[in-house]
């Protein structure tokens, strides 16, 4: 269950915060404006959801939709639900949009996905089922799933008409709506793995969202490069900034993936969104160097 606290401390800017577990990370909400009632309601709303999402996405849960399909659907079709078979509809847009970098069957070591071009699985929208395609090949939902659950939950603070709030999945995927009640923005700092206890960058954020992908706390390489199958090896940190923290989470992904010289042109097709790149010097400094542009 989510720790939820209240406070009214200045009485014209109540605030309402959550915390939770919750796709392998942790979940941190705040908004601003609620009565206790209602953002205490809100926030076990947003919790049900997100853990909703977990038991469709999580693929090493055996009861869930998404293990059934790595289970039975190698070289079978496999009939799923409207949700599922959007998002895997997504993936494949953002696969091909990416040159093959964003690629949710790249999730094992040693299977080649993108290499042809081709994906990992196919879909029939008749049916509405998926094939998966490359004997060892699994679909892997995690460099989706949090920015989809971002997505979520603000459509779910949206409804409630909460104007300014932040919604935090492990510092990696983020959104702001509105502004802090004391700024013209959301300050969000982005900690570089190898500088503990300072910010590398701080972005500030109003009515967009955030991703960060790179080298996880635990010092793993865990993103899977899809054109050799093995892991991408990078010391920097991506962050990309936009409208939509999906969006910002799969491009991320996608650019940790390529190569240095092909992210610009990845970025090329994303108008309204830009990325950067954190580098740690020698000295313990870092070094932000941006990959593409915000076009207005």
């Amino acid at each position: 269950m989510a720790e939820i606290s209240y406070s009214r401390k200045n009485p014209d800017y109540p605030i309402v915060y959550a915390t939770f577990g919750a796709m392998h990370t942790r979940v941190e909400l705040l908004a601003v404006g609620l009565d206790e009632e209602q953002g205490r309601g809100l926030m076990a709303e947003a919790e049900r959801e997100v853990k909703r999402l977990e038991r469709l996405f999580n693929r090493f849960d055996s009861r869930s939709p998404l293990a059934v399909v790595n289970m039975t659907a190698i070289g079978q079709s496999v009939k799923v639900d409207d949700e599922l078979f959007m998002a895997l509809e997504l993936c494949e847009v953002f696969r091909r949009a990416t040159a093959g970098y964003f690629d949710v069957t790249a999730a094992d070591d040693g299977v080649e996905t993108g290499r042809d071009g081709s994906g990992g699985y196919a879909l029939d929208g008749k049916e509405h089922s998926v094939r998966i395609l490359r004997e060892g090949a699994r679909i892997d939902l995690g460099g989706f799933a949090k920015g989809y659950a971002a997505e979520s939950v603000r459509r779910i603070f949206e409804q409630a008409e909460v104007r300014q709030a932040v919604i935090n999945f492990g510092n990696s995927s983020i959104v702001a709506m509105g502004h802090h009640p004391y700024g013209e923005w959301w300050p969000i700092g982005i900690e570089h793995r190898k500088v503990k206890s300072a910010v590398a960058r701080e972005v500030k954020l109003k009515d967009g969202a955030m991703s960060v992908s790179g080298r996880a706390e635990s010092g793993e390489y865990h993103i899977i490069d899809p054109m050799t199958g093995n892991r991408a090896v990078g010391e920097e940190l991506i962050v990309v900034e936009g409208r939509s923290a999906l969006v910002a989470e799969m491009l991320s992904t996608a650019l940790y993936a390529a190569p240095r010289n092909r992210r610009a042109a990845i970025m090329a097709q994303y108008e309204g969104y830009v990325a950067s790149e954190i580098y740690c010097r020698a000295d313990g400094t870092t070094e932000c160097r941006e990959i593409g542009k915000m076009k207005k």
